[in-house]
């Protein structure tokens, strides 16, 4: 595909076809852009998540792509997957989406004592998108990069081969063409909800995030609101050293109470919100803000690279 260039298309075959549909590809440079981040859809999708995903676009109809964390159904099955674009509607048919795998898009089996045990089977993730295989080996289409118009995109699989995709985290981040780097993945490094502690994601890329100047860590898993100060090497740094923001956010109505294990590290905490990101970057700036479902400004922060 040409690069700023807007493409109409419809599918079908002999006399049934849908509508026409069209978009239009990135820029070769570095111009302004918007896009959107969902953490969690997960539960109630047609009822409830359906009014975030209408008021995102509502709001940010200009945005260029969506960005999801993972755990956009409950369980990997046909059924809720219809759900899901049914509560989507037309949007992705115009609007390019990346996402990333949580720990409820895998496939379960149940045990002996009746809890249920992740498998590592994605069975209707592969089949559904087509997201790039530049990653891990064994992670296509889970574990990848994008750039886009000055923002190096790292998506990443928390459920497996984290050592695997930390050397390659740093392998694509020693020559980054793009000034701002955002990593996505699901297990946050800083958990806000349910008496968590996810360190495996925190044992296995924070050292590789700061080394690079990884700038936003966008993530899902803990139903809560949580977003950190500047953090490097866990600690709050100044406004305009160098670190990253973490956020934890979720766009379903499934919440957690809040814990205040990480609450020194956090700027802004809540919960019972269903939450949608709008992220805008513009040369040196990157301005953030997340709405309630209603549409109401719920947080708000910039970062400035010189």
């Amino acid at each position: 595909l040409a690069p700023q260039t807007t493409y109409i298309y419809r599918v079908g075959h002999d006399s049934v076809w849908s509508e026409w549909n069209q978009f239009t590809t990135a820029g070769a440079g570095a111009d302004p852009f918007s896009f959107v981040f969902f953490g969690d859809p997960q539960d109630d999708l047609l009822e409830h998540v359906s009014r975030s995903f209408r008021e995102a676009f509502r709001r940010a109809g200009e945005a260029k792509f969506w960005v999801f964390s993972g755990d956009l159904t409950t369980d990997p099955e046909e059924k809720l997957w219809e759900e899901w674009f049914g509560a989507a509607g037309f949007i992705p048919r115009v609007m390019p989406m990346i996402m990333v795998p949580g720990n409820h898009d895998h496939a379960s089996i149940r045990k002996a004592n009746g809890k249920k045990e992740r498998t590592k089977e994605l069975p209707l993730w592969r089949p559904q998108f087509t997201l790039p295989e530049n990653g891990v080996a064994g992670l296509e289409e889970t574990s990848y990069y994008i750039d886009y118009q000055g923002v190096r995109f790292l998506m990443l699989d928390g459920n497996d081969k984290l050592k695997e995709q930390a050397a390659w985290v740093d392998s694509v981040l020693v020559d980054n063409p793009s000034r701002w780097t955002v990593a996505v993945f699901h297990q946050p490094f800083y958990s806000s909800g349910r008496n968590r502690d996810e360190r495996d994601t925190r044992n296995a890329f924070q050292e590789v995030f700061e080394r690079h100047g990884v700038d936003l860590a966008l993530q899902g898993h803990d139903h809560t609101y949580a977003r950190s100060k500047k953090l490097f090497g866990g600690v709050p740094v100044a406004p305009d050293a160098k670190g990253i923001v973490y956020v934890v956010s979720s766009c379903g109505p499934k919440n957690y109470v809040l814990q205040p294990l990480y609450n020194d590290l956090m700027e802004k905490m809540g919960e019972n919100l269903q939450l949608f990101q709008v992220i805008t970057v513009d040369g040196g700036t990157l301005k953030y803000k997340a709405l309630t479902v209603d549409g109401v400004l719920y947080d708000s922060f910039e970062l400035h690279k010189r």
